[in-house]
């Protein structure tokens, strides 16, 4: 009987052994996939943006080379960049909403995707309501950060703008309600041209937010919905709605 002990207890230890190496390795495994990534689009940063946060008009606090990040990839179609944060990548577009869930820019697989725009809606950014993807990663990357404004009821009031490039503008964007929503809410419908439903779609919004404000927006405005994983389960969103305030054509400006 002892031995068939130590032999038990032998055979335990081998697989404690080998279940801490699987976790050991896929630790790393994420790890490494989380480092790519940064170092990716970190050095897409330093490559394609030139900002000065500090800058006093809100249209010089960042300048873009849309030009150079689509000899990267073509299916670029614009650039996000948040005023006082570090959110700033670039915006894919492929008419899905799965090539760039896993696939970075430069077209590796990895966990925390790209930022991409909803497949239905048009990639210049016209219609009423636009919808753009990012992933909320762990460390803060992505669409990470968004959940700062659930959390600290104090982030929103240095972080309420972003900002939008495109080909020759660049479009500012002001927070006005952010939430949790079901994966299957209306929120996700893409409307191409504004109407009286539309005012009726934007009070919703208004609605279910977890932040009250006074920022004006009609049936003629055009809003982007941020969206990205929910802390709450698999089966929520966290959302972020802004109404577009501003534009700034730089084609041309040295």
């Amino acid at each position: 009987m002892g031995k068939v002990k130590r032999i038990i207890s032998g055979a335990i230890l081998i697989a404690g052994i080998g279940l801490v190496a699987v976790s050991g390795y896929r630790i790393f495994s994420v790890e490494q996939d989380y480092n790519k990534s940064n170092s990716e689009y970190a050095n897409l940063s330093t490559s394609y943006v030139v900002s000065d946060q500090k800058a006093k008009d809100w249209y010089k606090k960042a300048k873009v080379d849309l030009d150079g990040v689509r000899k990267v990839n073509k299916d670029v179609i614009g650039w996000i960049f948040f005023e006082n944060e570090d959110i700033s990548y670039p915006i894919l577009y492929s008419g899905d909403d799965e090539t760039y869930l896993r696939k970075t820019l430069e077209g590796s697989s990895a966990t925390a995707g790209s930022i991409f725009l909803e497949g239905m809606n048009n990639p210049d950014f016209s219609d009423a309501h636009s919808i753009i993807y990012g992933h909320n990663m762990k460390n803060l990357s992505m669409f990470g950060k968004l959940k700062l404004y659930n959390r600290d009821d104090k982030y929103y009031d240095k972080h309420k703008y972003f900002q939008i490039f495109v080909d020759d503008q660049v479009y500012r964007y002001e927070i006005f309600a952010y939430s949790t929503v079901d994966e299957n809410s209306s929120i996700y419908t893409v409307w191409h041209e504004s109407g009286d439903e539309f005012t009726g779609f934007i009070n919703k919004i208004r609605q279910n937010s977890m932040r009250t404000t006074d920022i004006k927006v009609t049936k003629d405005d055009r809003i982007i919905t941020l969206s990205t994983c929910s802390t709450s389960g698999d089966d929520y969103r966290f959302i972020v709605n802004a109404v577009r305030v501003d534009s700034h054509k730089y084609k041309g400006e040295k």
